[in-house]
């Protein structure tokens, strides 16, 4: 079959409108994807071999045409089916992706690393992708490096292949990549699905957080070298992703530990307790339960997340980024191994913020709104007090605050307040600021009287 080149003209199914094949930009084992020109305006079209399958991904592609668009932003969604009369064969036309996106795998090897609020951001968009995906009833089947994108600046992912998104548990060419697998998948018990999807988004999530895989530890290593047995890659695959995972840091069995100086050993107790048990559960319990009910939800990531973003805090010594674990009374920086102090936090209705430069106040700490990226305040450095901060009042409303010992004063929009122990009013909404180690007593989240 002649392969598409620059210059053929391709016609869009629905839309009859014509567009000139540009450069080749990407391969992949299903086929070719090529920039092209549709009225002057830049798109991609991803051009397919042909051969076994090629019409079940026709009648895919085709049905994901149909829905008329994504069910989240992050996904590149085919626009319409092409053709041409010059070669046979289709392909699909969608949106050219930025070049700001590089690989997740590109971004986990670069030096220094993303911060922590820019992990945790692409990993709270990551979670509301597929939770927008499986909530329409479809699942991707083929989460992994692979078919993912990330602007760190930005804090944006882009999920490309989309065209191996199918319903719920149907039939599929694609049943994913190998070490991103569900267990029931690699032993070829099941049908891709949300279920499926969750391990694969665990996995991915165990990747930006932890920089390793969460079943590849040290059994999982010696059994590439045992000896007199002849067993293909194919068949260790199926065995340790399969057949009997083992987390790398299951409480209950350490045969299948990271190796020495593995780098998950070094991050892994970085984390605080509450983020690492969700990690657990979905790689002991989510092994076996390959229901809903076993693999962990996207809701339960996106809380997660959100704690774990609100618990960032920095190293008085040596600036590192560390967290905050009210579970742990006595905390050291991973960096210098200093002892930490608790850090200031804000109590709010929708969650505890620790108080360090970068921190933001979103309207879902104020409302509960599920609102996590409007700005209602951000924390500041001191601009006379080295090692201080300050909370800018973002928002349009004045703010009425009670230091302790002081007299209660107001904060205008735009203003900036030396954080220390006091009650906040945030236009009806109590909120406190403390700087001891036990949370106080809060107002329950509801509006109090004007």
């Amino acid at each position: 079959m002649l392969p598409l080149q620059a210059g053929h003209t391709l016609r869009m199914e629905r839309g009859g409108a014509s567009l000139i094949v540009e450069d080749r930009i990407g391969e992949g084992g299903q086929g070719v994807v090529h920039r092209a020109r549709l009225n002057g305006v830049p798109f991609a079209v991803k051009w397919y071999r042909g051969g076994p399958g090629s019409s079940a991904a026709r009648k895919a592609v085709a049905a994901l045409v149909e829905r008329g668009g994504p069910p989240h932003p992050a996904f590149m969604w085919p626009i319409d089916l092409v053709t041409s009369e010059q070669l046979p064969g289709f392909g699909y036309l969608m949106q050219l992706l930025d070049a700001r996106f590089i690989s997740l795998a590109h971004l986990l090897d670069e030096e220094p690393q993303p911060s922590f609020r820019v992990m945790a951001r692409i990993g709270l968009n990551l979670v509301d992708a597929f939770a927008a995906l499986h909530a329409s009833g479809l699942c991707y089947r083929d989460i992994s490096f692979g078919n993912l994108r990330v602007d760190p600046q930005a804090r944006e992912v882009a999920i490309i292949d989309t065209d191996n998104i199918g319903c719920d548990g149907a039939h599929a060419l694609v049943k994913g990549t190998g070490p991103f697998m569900a267990p029931e998948i690699m032993r070829d018990e099941a049908l891709p699905s949300t279920a499926s999807d969750l391990h694969s988004l665990a996995v991915l999530l165990f990747y930006l957080f932890i920089h390793g895989h969460p079943l590849l530890g040290s059994r999982a290593d010696s059994s590439y070298a045992w000896d007199g047995a002849h067993i293909s890659e194919t068949e260790l695959l199926v065995y340790n992703f399969g057949l009997n995972p083992i987390f790398v840091f299951d409480p209950d069995d350490q045969s299948n530990s990271p190796v020495p100086g593995d780098p998950m050993l070094a991050w892994w107790p970085i984390y605080p307790e509450q983020f690492r048990r969700v990690f657990t559960r979905a790689f002991t319990a989510g092994l076996h339960d390959a229901s809903l009910q076993g693999r962990i939800t996207e809701g339960t990531w996106r809380r997660a997340l959100l704690r774990l973003n609100d618990s960032i805090a920095t190293c008085r010594q040596c600036r590192a980024a560390v967290f905050y674990d009210s579970e742990q009374r006595t905390q050291r920086c991973w960096d210098c191994e200093t002892a930490l102090p608790v850090p200031p936090r804000l109590y709010l209705p929708g969650g505890t913020l620790v108080l360090a430069e970068g921190a933001v106040v979103t309207r879902h700490h104020i409302y509960r709104d599920r609102d996590y990226h409007t700005a209602q305040a951000v924390v500041e450095p001191h601009p006379g007090r080295a090692g201080d901060l300050v909370l800018r009042n973002l928002t349009q409303t004045p703010w009425r605050v009670a230091p302790h010992g002081e007299e209660p004063r107001t904060v205008a929009p735009g203003q900036r307040l030396a954080v220390r122990p006091m009650d906040i009013d945030l236009n009806g909404v109590h909120a406190h600021i403390s700087l001891r180690d036990d949370p106080p007593n809060l107002v329950s989240p509801s509006r109090s009287q004007q």
